[in-house]
């Protein structure tokens, strides 16, 4: 994931989430309650703000779903059938196409908030996220900088409406942290996360199913 209109090309290098062991920056963690609940009009949007990619894998799991997701992401239609909205960027790694506005083909607007069609259809399935939705979504606020090792809360978190900064001196990590890196990396992940950060840790080190 990369703001838009970003010119720096993706190092040639595995995604994050599937390394086998991954570096967690806490301390900048805690700083963070995140509760997302859809953007309203005129507000910033994680699903307009970045360009997303996905891995083969990934790639291949969503456009199993696509006549679904069709059904809430209108754009996802064309006269033949579905929109191609897949463009490789590098071996193993495809962007995301977006709409003249900048939002992610997947997105839809629904009493007045922008959600996503692939979260839709994992809740109305019962589909796990994380064999539907990008882990890149996933992770959001979470973040590894181009040539950054380390995960982290992203530079511009607190833009977004759905980011609040917690008070001074809490330990405690937004659930949605834990959940996020559960899915991702592997159960116990988002427990140990959230004991370091209780314990006062500044980083843990995450032994990854990858």
């Amino acid at each position: 994931m990369r703001s838009q209109g970003s010119k720096n090309f993706r190092q040639k290098r595995p995604p994050q989430h599937q390394r086998s062991s991954v570096e967690v920056d806490v301390e900048s963690l805690v700083l963070l309650e995140n509760r997302c609940n859809g953007c309203t009009k005129g507000e910033r949007c994680c699903c307009s703000s970045y360009e997303v990619c996905v891995t083969t894998a990934e790639m291949k799991r969503i456009i199993k779903v696509l006549p679904e997701a069709a059904k809430f992401s209108p754009n996802l239609l064309t006269t033949r059938g579905y929109d191609n909205v897949f463009e490789q960027e590098e071996p193993n790694l495809f962007s995301i196409d977006t709409d003249d506005d900048g939002l992610c083909l997947f997105a839809y607007r629904s009493h007045g908030r922008i959600r996503c069609s692939l979260h839709t259809v994992a809740v109305t399935f019962g589909l796990p996220l994380e064999e539907v939705k990008p882990k890149v979504c996933l992770l959001w606020p979470m973040h590894f900088s181009d040539g950054d090792e380390v995960l982290a809360m992203i530079n511009d978190a607190f833009l977004f409406s759905c980011n609040a900064r917690k008070a001074r001196g809490s330990r405690n990590l937004s659930p949605g942290f834990v959940e996020a890196l559960e899915r991702v990396y592997g159960e116990g992940c988002g427990t140990q996360v959230e004991q370091a950060a209780e314990n006062g840790e500044r980083r843990t080190l995450l032994v990854t199913r990858w």
